[in-house]
Formats: C-alpha cells, structure tokens, sequence
C-alpha cells in the first residue's frame, strides 16, 4: 500500500511536469498598480547569434506555451514591435529547443534584452527591463539549487542508512534558494518578479488549511507563469497522503480558494484534471468533471468551452468509452478510417509510437508476434507514429516489420490524432472492441497479450 502512495504521489508530480477584487480576506494586492497597461510595449534586443534568422515568441498558460509571434533578426537585433501584452512570463526563442523565459510587464513601455551566446536561456542578460535584470539574474541560480535539492532528496530515498545527511543536505539547499528568494525580493521592489519569487514560497507547506494565505487568487497574472502549476504539484504530494480521499480534500481545497476568480479557477481545473489524467488516476478525472465541470460545485463560474472541451476529451478516453475516430491516410496512401476498421474487427490496438523511442523499439518483435498470432481471429493494429520526418517513420515501420496498418501524425505530440488521445509518451496503447469501445488501456504489450489471450482463445 506505501508503495502504490509513493507511485501516485510520484506520477502526479511527474504530469502536473499548471487584479485585486474586494472582498478577500488573506491575501492582499502587493502591487495594486502593477497591471495597468501602458500605450504599447516594444520588445527588443539583441543576439550574439545568429545574426540573422527568425525569432518566436510564445504565450505560457502553466507548463503550456503557444506561438503568437514572429520577427526577423537583423544584423544581431530584433525588434517585435510596440503592441499590448499581458503580464506575465513569455518563452522567446529560434526554436521549441532553443527559448528562453523572459517577464513581460504590462506596464512597461519597453523591454530590450540581450543573449550572449546561441543558447538563450544560458545567456540571458538585461538591457533596458527591470524584470529580466532579476529574472536573468535569478534563474541561473534556481536552477542550480533545485537541482540540488532534488538529488538529495532522491538519494535520502534510494539510501536510507544515509537519510539524515542527505535530508541536511536538502534543507541546507532549501535555505540557500529562500534567503535568494527573499534578497532579490527586496532588491526589486514593486515587480511582476518579485511577486512571482513570493508565490514560489511555501511558508506554511507543512498546513493544509493555511497553505494557500501567500497567493492572491484574484490576480490572473498567475496562469501566465509556471507558479500555480507547482505549487499544485507540490500541495498535492505534501497533503493527498497518496490517497484518493487524500486527492479529493486537496483538489477542493484548490477549487474553493480559486471560485474567486473564473480565469483562475479554469486554470486550477485544468491543470489538476491534465495531471491526474497523465498519470492515470481517471477516477479523479471524473470527480473534477462531475463537481467542478458538469456539476455545480463552482456556482455561478463562467468555465469556458476550452475547458469543457477537455473534460469531454477526457471523457471519451475513459475505459468503457468511444475514442475520437481516426481518419488518416495510411503508408500506402490508401484512406483509413479507424470506426469502420473496428467494427469489422473484434479488437483492435491502436499504439502511438516513434522512431527514437528506445521503448518502442524494445515492444515492437512482441507487437509483430501478437499481430501474427491472432490476425486470424479478428485482431488488427493500428500502429500511429508521431515523428514528423517521413523517412524516418517509413525506415522504422520497415525495420520493425510491421505489416499492419501503419500511420503518422507528421508532427509529434501537437499532431491533431496525438492531441486527440492526449499522448504525451510512447508506447501508449488503447484497445477497442467491435463496438468501437476501449476495453483496455494496457501499460505494456505484455498486458494486452493477457487481455487478448483470454478473449482470443
């Protein structure tokens, strides 16, 4: 039973990898002015490389991000215009592998940054901005220190006759980032920044009912950050016990504090029904959905379709349910139509996989042998690949010998049939019936072959 705390407390860490109004009572605007827009701001720079090329520059919802704009770099120097922004931290960058976290302060009529080598988030440096004169100034370091801490703690846990010390050892580095925290609060007074490195505290970690005093619900600015996301994370492996009562008390708590505000409240649902989700706890997915979503445990809350279009989406992968269809061209160039294939077959895996994944590579002679073993008696795969290099895909499916139907998204996990069935890892596996219902999620090839050895006999 400890163990399978420990692997839920575990998976959800890894998944969650989510204005002042009157009236509230614990938390007060530290920044009552921070938020007011200014006419515009510009957004500039400057590169030591490459000196030409284009720059990106994505919005953060959470750990989510999304592209909203582009320019040109230019002998070294990039400029994004004068246009309103939001405030909140932004992810600038060539490429999805090579971007930076910047702050961007509505207020502000300029932010001019610079980067000193290719590798953006280790160059970062302030030219004219307040925010990203902290900001550069503190991310180094956290990085260094929470890695730290996390080592520690992982070796406390691996040795126990050593515990103590490593447990020293991580409360040592614990002080070191607060009394960071806490020197650079004071040093930028009255910043989207500081605020941001006040919320990362956990004051009372250690008390379920006074956890949350330190965050001001009301300021939407929170979603446009990493912040809420953690400390999610972190008050549900603190006070969730790895129980599912545990859960539950934890996600009403959040939900209760959040009603405050709606934009904050979608957040603080959606993240914990995408965490919980990825680590498959689907039993909790349905209790957000059913109190929070469908139900009326949020009052009056103005949730949008965004929201509820994921809880739908959730839904529809729920054992017992009916997955979105697939209507794809197969390797052949042939159409395919995944509720026509399965109504035609008394089961059917569909697995998302990838070239590079070591995993697949490894299941896929057993994939090939359980094809070749029951096709016969109405088994058919549906192989998805997510790489978005053709040859790649096609050299693989060759490779492993796959003589089943074979498909590919073409753009990795943003690839419409990956976001579909929410993968964020491969192998994921779904089996359907002849009633195009997922019967099983299985983890491992293994544990569809068990599935399938007992109904296929």
């Amino acid at each position: 039973m400890k163990a399978k705390k420990v692997l839920f407390l575990i998976l959800f860490s890894i998944s969650i990898l989510f204005s002042c109004k009157a009236g509230r009572t614990e938390v007060e605007c530290a920044h009552p002015t921070l938020d007011l827009p200014s006419n515009g701001l510009e957004l500039r720079g400057t590169m030591a490389v490459p000196q030409s090329g284009k720059l990106y520059l994505w919005s953060t919802y959470g750990r989510q991000t999304q592209k909203i704009d582009s320019t040109q770099i230019q002998a070294g120097k990039f400029s994004f215009g004068v246009k309103q922004r939001q405030t909140g931290v932004y992810m600038i960058g060539i490429n999805e592998n090579n971007m930076c976290p910047i702050i961007i302060n509505a207020k502000d009529v300029l932010c001019e940054i610079g980067f000193k080598t290719g590798k953006l988030e280790a160059s970062l440096y302030e030219i004219d901005s307040k925010e990203n004169e902290g900001w550069a100034t503190y991310m180094p370091q956290e990085m260094v220190l929470v890695r730290a801490i996390k080592d520690a703690k992982a070796a406390a846990f691996k040795t126990p006759d050593k515990k103590a010390l490593f447990d020293e050892q991580a409360t040592k580095k614990e002080s070191e980032l607060l009394a960071l925290q806490n020197k650079l609060i004071a040093e930028y007074p009255q910043t989207y920044f500081s605020k941001l490195l006040q919320w990362k505290q956990e004051p009372d970690k250690a008390k379920f009912d006074s956890y949350w005093n330190n965050i001001d619900f009301t300021d939407e600015t929170i979603v446009r950050s990493k912040v809420l996301s953690e400390r999610i994370e972190s008050f549900m492996r603190t006070h969730s016990g790895g129980e599912e009562s545990g859960f539950i008390k934890c996600v009403d708590a959040v939900a209760t504090r959040a009603k405050v505000n709606d934009v904050v409240l979608e957040f603080a649902l959606s993240q914990m029904l995408t965490g919980f989700y990825e680590s498959g706890m689907e039993n909790m997915c349905a209790y957000i959905i059913d109190h929070y979503i469908n139900g009326d445990a949020c009052g009056d809350a103005d949730l949008t379709q965004t929201i509820k279009n994921t809880a739908t989406g959730i839904q529809q992968l729920a054992i017992g349910n009916t997955p979105p269809n697939i209507l794809m061209y197969d390797i052949n160039g042939s159409a395919f139509n995944l509720y026509e294939t399965a109504a035609n077959k008394k089961y059917t895996l569909v697995m998302f996989w990838s070239s590079w994944c070591e995993h697949c590579k490894t299941e896929a002679p057993q994939v090939v042998s359980s094809y070749n073993l029951w096709k016969e008696k109405g088994f058919e795969i549906v192989a998805i690949c997510i790489d978005n290099n053709e040859a790649s895909w096609k050299s693989a499916v060759a490779e492993r010998g796959f003589q089943f139907t074979n498909l590919c998204g073409m753009n990795q996990y943003k690839s419409a049939v990956a976001q579909d069935y929410r993968i964020t890892k491969t192998p994921t596996y779904f089996l359907l019936n002849d009633k195009k219902e997922i019967v099983l999620k299985p983890k491992s090839i293994k544990e569809a072959q068990s599935y399938l050895a007992v109904k296929l006999k």
